[in-house]
C-alpha cells in the first residue's frame, strides 16, 4: 500500500512542474505582435484615405494586402499553438504514468523493500569499518544528546564504551539507564563492574553498594557476589572472601563461565602455589586475582607490570593500545606528571598515525590530563 501513495506523491509532483506547460493558452502564441502590427496597418491606411494622402484604389489595395498578411498570421499561430498544447499535455499524462512505474520497476529488482530495519544493538556489536567506526558512535551520541529520556539507548550503548576504554561515559551511560528504565539486579551489577574497570580492578565504595543493591534484588546474582567477595579480599577480610567463593563454587553449574576466576580467587586466597597466574571476573579481562591481594602486595605487582610496560613501549612505540593503559595507570596511581609524560610521548610516537593520536588526545581530556 505505502508504495502507491509513493507512487501517486511522484506523480502529483510531476503534474505540478509539467502542467503549466500543457495549459498555455493560444494567446502566448510569437504570433501576437504581428497581429497587432497588421491591424494597426489597416486602421492607418484608412486615415491616410480620409486625409486624401491615398486615392481609393491605393487605398484599397493596401487594405487587401494588409488583410490578406492578416488573416495568415492569425490562422498560423493557432495551428501550432493547439498541436503545441496537444505534445505538452501528452507528455505530462505521458511523465505522470512513466515515472512512477519506471521507478517501481528498478527498485522492484534492486531494492530491498523486504529488509528489516538492524537494531541499534546489532550497530553496535557488529565490526564497521574503522574510518566509519566514530561517526557511528558520534551520531549514536547525538541522538542522546537530543534524545536523553531514551533509557535503552544508554543502556545499549554503555557496554561498547567500556569496551573502547571510555570508562567514565560507560559509567555515565550505566547510571542513566539505571535511572531511566528502573533498577534491576543486572544493571546495579553492570554499572558496579564499569567502575570497578575505571578504578583498575578496585571495589571502590560506589561500586561496593552497587553490587550490594544488585544482591538486595537478586541475592543469587553472581557478578555481583563475585565483586563483593573480592572487595571483601582488598579490605583483608580474608575469611569473608573465602565463605563468599566458596558458596558460589559450591553453587555454580559445572559449565559456569565463572567458576575458573572464583576457583583461582579461592586458589590464592589459601595460598595454593598452584594457583594460575591472573584470574577473570564474571565479565572482565584479566586482574581481579591481583585485586584480591593485600593491598602493599597488590600495589607492588601493580608498579611492577606498569614499569614493564613503561619499557617495552620506550623500544615499540607505535603500541597505542600499551599507550593507552600506561596513560591510565599512571591516573589511577595519582603520578600525574608521569602520566603527563606519556601522553607526550605517546603523541610523539604515534605522530604519522592520526587516528591513533586522536585516541590518545581523547584520553588525555577524559583523564584531564594536560601535556
Amino acid at each position: 500500500m505505502i508504495w502507491l501513495i509513493f507512487a501517486l506523491l511522484t506523480g502529483a509532483a510531476v503534474m505540478t512542474v509539467l502542467a503549466p506547460l500543457a495549459m498555455r493558452g493560444p494567446a502566448e502564441n510569437d504570433s501576437a505582435a504581428d497581429v497587432a502590427f497588421f491591424e494597426e496597418q489597416i486602421v492607418e491606411i484608412e486615415r491616410e484615405r480620409a486625409e486624401g494622402r491615398l486615392d481609393a484604389a491605393d487605398a484599397e489595395a493596401a487594405k487587401t494586402e494588409a488583410a490578406r498578411r492578416l488573416l495568415r498570421a492569425e490562422a498560423a499561430p493557432k495551428g501550432r499553438g493547439v498541436s503545441s498544447r496537444k505534445v505538452a499535455l501528452a507528455a505530462a499524462l505521458a511523465a505522470i504514468v512513466a515515472i512512477p512505474a519506471i521507478s517501481l520497476t528498478l527498485y522492484a529488482r534492486l531494492g530491498h523493500s523486504d529488509m528489516p530495519d538492524m537494531p541499534l544493538t546489532a550497530r553496535l556489536e557488529s565490526s564497521p569499518d574503522r574510518h566509519d567506526l566514530a561517526g557511528a558512535v558520534a551520531r549514536i551520541e547525538q541522538h542522546l544528546r537530543e534524545h536523553p529520556e531514551d533509557g535503552r539507548g544508554f543502556e545499549v550503548i554503555a557496554p561498547y564504551l567500556l569496551r573502547t576504554g571510555r570508562g567514565e561515559d560507560a559509567v555515565h551511560a550505566y547510571s542513566e539507564a539505571l535511572r531511566l528504565l528502573g533498577a534491576t539486579a543486572a544493571r546495579h551489577a553492570a554499572l558496579g563492574e564499569a567502575r570497578v574497570v575505571v578504578a583498575q580492578g578496585v571495589v571502590t565504595p560506589d561500586a561496593k553498594k552497587d553490587f550490594e543493591a544488585a544482591l538486595a534484588l537478586d541475592p543469587s546474582a553472581p557478578e555481583a557476589q563475585y565483586y563483593v567477595g573480592v572487595a571483601a579480599a582488598q579490605a583483608g577480610e580474608k575469611e569473608k572472601a573465602i565463605e563468599i567463593f566458596s558458596k558460589m563454587a559450591a553453587d555454580a553449574p559445572a559449565d559456569a563461565a565463572y567458576l575458573k576466576a572464583v576457583n583461582a580467587q579461592l586458589a590464592i586466597l589459601r595460598g595454593d602455589a598452584s594457583a594460575p597466574a591472573a584470574a577473570s571476573g564474571p565479565s572482565s579481562e584479566q586482574g581481579k586475582a591481583i585485586a584480591a591481594m593485600p593491598a602493599d602486595q597488590r600495589q607492588a605487582m601493580i608498579r611492577s607490570m606498569v614499569d614493564r610496560l613503561a619499557s617495552r613501549l620506550e623500544t615499540k612505540g607505535d603500541d597505542v593500545e600499551g599507550w593507552l593503559k600506561l596513560i591510565r595507570a599512571y591516573s589511577v596511581l595519582a603520578e600525574n606528571d608521569k602520566a603527563k609524560k606519556a601522553v607526550t610521548d605517546a603523541r610523539k610516537a604515534l605522530a604519522s598515525k592520526r587516528d591513533d593520536v586522536a585516541r590518545i588526545d581523547a584520553l588525555a581530556k577524559e583523564l584531564k590530563i594536560g601535556g
